[in-house]
């Protein structure tokens, strides 16, 4: 297995107020690289609007698609899209997989505007940084542009892939730290290979848990083919700081133009997060490893994809629900014993409250970063006038449910509350969402009842 590589990108802390506070640029390790400040960024010093959560976005145009060429330098712009931002600045890293918060990985030529600092704060000699030689580039001045180039060279063969992480400060220019928005994206590229065989293959794109063909920023996909890892890897030894990998057994997703962080990978499958990306529409996606990449095959993003989990007995039958004995304990909602001898669980009753999981339900009043461990309850976001409209229907056994919440709980999980409705036939009774921006669960899925 080759080495593997990581860039960690920022766009740091500046704004109109803080050129007077940072006038040659913003300290060192405010990126959201693990080690530096993951799911902080700049909003310490820009708070009021959570990370992602200023209807913008940042991303980054590659010369060459999502690889590189070892050794041979490359020009990566930063684009930052913000309806009221007048300045811009950055701060970037580059990181060896091998060690993201010790190991550098190849190094940066400043343009002007520019600098590189290192690990103490002052701008890199001409020996280069000492230490672990991390290396941040960052601007000296803000930028009047949402496009900034920077000059990056790739490290030499062998280093396998390059992950980069980028966060933009689109600062509103008000003379103040607040009311700017910070954004973060991350992406992987591929180390240019001629190989011809055991290159990935996708056959299928589908929703993580419904297997629909459309799929939601932020929700769960599941993506088949041939030649992926050459062994079953999960992402639960691998979330370093609270960032998600989106390297997994050497494997590797972008989805249009994006990483995907990956929670399970095997030869054949790959589970994994959408991307934040507000495309919607026909978009790219690619799985790549150490022998290349795989051909582009197109997927659909739509504003909502619901899908419900189920549990994996009886072929996925009984969708995965609990049903609440107080404000804190509950049993499993399924037939008794179906979930083994060790496990509780019941069917429900009339009147018993009940938790419903899924996944994309659609946009929440808080965007949710799904590159970033999180544990929330932000319920989805009105689409209409009427903001006193339910925003997802229930019915059991054609019954309508009383829903008291839908919202999301943690990146690409979401949740419903609702009540089992009086008047149900004991026995396994259909389960039906319908979300308030127009979607249905397209599963035939059931709830036991007695």
């Amino acid at each position: 297995m080759k080495r593997l590589v990581k860039i960690i990108a920022l766009m740091g802390c500046v704004s109109t107020v803080v050129v007077w506070g940072f006038p040659f640029g913003p300290p060192n390790g405010v990126t959201i690289a693990p080690g530096d400040k993951p799911g902080v960024s700049c909003t310490q010093c820009h708070p009021g609007t959570p990370l992602n959560g200023g209807g913008g976005s940042v991303r980054i145009a590659f010369p060459n698609g999502l690889t590189y060429t070892p050794g041979q330098p490359q020009n990566l712009t930063v684009v930052i899209d913000d309806a009221i931002a007048a300045t811009y600045g950055f701060e970037m890293s580059a990181r060896l997989e091998s060690g993201l918060t010790t190991q550098q990985a190849g190094s940066f030529t400043p343009a002007q505007n520019q600098k590189v600092v290192c690990s103490d704060n002052n701008i890199e000699p001409a020996a280069g940084c000492g230490g672990n030689g991390i290396q941040w580039i960052e601007h000296t001045q803000p930028y009047l542009t949402n496009m900034m180039t920077v000059q990056w060279t790739p490290p030499a063969a062998g280093s396998g892939n390059v992950h980069i992480y980028v966060s933009a400060n689109a600062a509103n220019g008000d003379n103040t730290p607040r009311g700017d928005h910070i954004y973060a994206a991350d992406y992987v590229l591929t180390a240019a290979s001629n190989a011809t065989s055991a290159v990935p293959a996708i056959t299928s794109i589908g929703n993580g848990l419904s297997g629909a063909a459309n799929l939601q920023a932020g929700s769960w996909v599941t993506i088949t083919g041939t030649n992926f890892a050459s062994a079953a890897a999960t992402w639960d030894s691998s979330i370093i700081d609270g960032v998600f990998p989106t390297t997994l057994g050497g494997v590797t997703v972008a989805i249009d133009g994006r990483p995907a962080p990956i929670s399970f990978v095997n030869q054949t499958q790959v589970n994994a997060l959408v991307p934040a990306t507000s495309t919607l529409g026909n978009v790219k996606v690619v799985v790549s490893n150490g022998n290349g990449s795989s051909a582009p095959l197109s997927a659909v993003l739509a504003s909502a994809s619901p899908g419900l989990f189920t549990y994996s007995q009886s072929q996925g039958r009984y969708a995965s629900a609990v049903v609440m004995d107080g404000a804190t304990s509950f049993e499993y909602l399924a037939p008794a014993g179906l979930l083994g001898s060790q496990t509780q669980s019941r069917p429900a009753k009339a009147g018993d409250s009940i938790l419903i999981f899924g996944t994309g339900f659609g946009p929440t009043t808080t965007p949710v970063n799904p590159e970033m461990v999180s544990s929330v309850a932000y319920p989805l976001a009105h689409t209409g006038a009427d903001t006193k409209a339910p925003l997802a229907q229930v019915t059991i056994g054609g019954v309508a449910a009383q829903v008291q919440f839908c919202g999301i709980i943690s990146p690409g999980t979401y949740q419903i509350n609702a009540t089992v409705p009086q008047g149900l036939t004991s026995g396994d009774q259909p389960l039906k969402v319908t979300l308030l921006s127009g979607p249905s669960v397209p599963q035939t899925v059931f709830i036991p009842v007695q």
